[in-house]
């Protein structure tokens, strides 16, 4: 079943700043070995290669609103998604997260609840008997959560669009510790068919390519000086990328103007 679902994962609600930069896989390895006084391996991390893997599946409307939100800039925009940890469970239960993404310039928050694996697209639904099932026995607080989900999802007429899936890396600092995180994504790909999060790593198409990756600065106040200096070191370049609205590209659901 795998490891035991962390702390961290299992906070169901985030605030923070995101900013993130394509990089190469060489200069991946650089910016580690720059890291590593400052930073460590998360320590939930405990596979031989030193990453685990992360499946999502994206929502969209039939206009594709999220999507175009995004390339068109809109400071506030929320986005639907399920999101799986196929390498971390808790206990013998397998579950996934149902999340909203909001953002707000590089601002990022993420609400979720955690759900049973098998009653995901069911729950997300509000006319569906286990939804209701879920909503009766859930705390306020992820009674709130779902009506918030069940509004977007039934005013936007919204239905799965995309899987994406690739393996992460992550750093926690040493000294900022909670506040500061570096995270490496390799190997993005995605397929807009089969949105069984069981199925991973299966078809689909890479979104970058695959000597690319993407390295995640998150922080709840701000950039520890020493990282600063890292990164201007490296001459690596702040890049807006979604892997959501990449993916649909790639794959051709949206043609690109």
């Amino acid at each position: 079943m795998g490891e035991e679902l962390s702390l961290k994962m299992l906070q169901k609600y985030f605030n923070r700043f995101e900013i993130k930069y394509q990089i190469s896989v060489p200069e991946r390895d650089n910016i580690i070995n720059n890291i590593k006084p400052f930073m460590e391996l998360d320590p939930h991390i405990k596979k031989p290669n030193n990453n685990y893997e992360v499946r999502s599946v994206y929502f969209d409307s039939p206009f594709k609103k999220a999507y175009f939100e995004k390339i068109s800039g809109i400071k506030i925009r929320v986005k639907l998604r399920i999101r799986y940890y196929p390498d971390f469970q808790l206990g013998e239960k397998e579950l996934v997260f149902i999340e909203l993404k909001r953002k707000f310039n590089e601002n990022v928050s993420k609400s979720r609840i955690l759900v049973p694996f098998e009653d995901a697209f069911d729950i997300i639904d509000h006319s569906n008997p286990k939804a209701q099932e879920y909503y009766e026995n859930a705390s306020k607080e992820d009674q709130k959560k779902l009506k918030d989900i069940w509004y977007l999802y039934k005013r936007y007429n919204l239905k799965p669009v995309c899987m994406v899936w690739y393996h992460r890396q992550p750093f926690i600092s040493k000294v900022e510790k909670g506040r500061f995180r570096i995270t490496f994504d390799s190997g993005v790909r995605v397929r807009n068919y089969n949105f069984d999060l069981h199925v991973g790593g299966i078809g689909g198409r890479y979104v970058l390519p695959p000597q690319i990756c993407v390295m995640e600065i998150k922080f709840t106040n701000f950039i520890p000086g020493w990282a600063i200096r890292i990164i201007q070191r490296n001459n690596v370049i702040q890049e807006k990328m979604s892997k959501f609205a990449s993916g649909l590209e790639r794959i051709k659901i949206i043609s690109v103007l």
